[in-house]
């Protein structure tokens, strides 16, 4: 019974190591972007993220006191090869967000989301291809007034729309 504890806490210690350090790796690239920024837009970023990666910092370090490197490596193979569900779960739940993140980059806040919404309703969840269409219009169409109008905040319009107007000429 305890081998079969020990073996689930060093998997979760596994993917927590791994975990962490994705969002430290990400934290770090923002803060590294932060500094290209003017002074007065850097500073609240600036503000937030050396602290934040102080704490990813010491949550990798006593994640990595918690265990040993060898049984890190043998979980991390093993779950590369596919054989922890946990770690394909969280693995695929990070691909989703990659993709929704790059997709946000290129088409823009509004048609990531309401894409996005889509295929999770209809590919997912296998909901059929009208309700799917209706939730992920009507929420973008809610989320479009809610921002725009009802904050005065423009959302991020994508590379797409930024070509097409003009803004990424050389």
């Amino acid at each position: 019974m305890s081998e079969k504890v020990d073996k689930v806490t060093g998997n979760k210690t596994t993917l927590e190591l791994f975990f962490i350090t994705l969002l430290g790796l990400a934290f770090g690239g923002a803060l590294i972007a932060a500094l290209t920024y003017d002074f007065i837009s850097a500073q609240a970023p600036l503000v937030i993220l050396a602290p934040l990666l102080l704490l990813v910092g010491a949550q990798i370090n006593r994640t990595r006191k918690a265990t040993n490197a060898k049984t890190v490596v043998t979980d991390f193979s093993c779950a590369v090869r596919g054989k922890n569900p946990n770690f394909s779960k969280a693995a695929g739940i990070t691909g989703w967000i990659v993709m929704l993140m790059l997709l946000i980059l290129v088409a823009g806040h509004y048609i990531a989301i309401a894409a996005f919404m889509y295929i999770l309703i209809n590919v997912i969840s296998k909901e059929g291809k009208l309700l799917s269409a209706m939730v992920s219009a009507g929420v973008t169409v809610v989320l479009y007034f809610l921002f725009e109008h009802g904050f005065n905040i423009e959302m991020y319009r994508g590379l797409i729309y930024n070509l097409l107007s003009g803004y990424l000429t050389t």
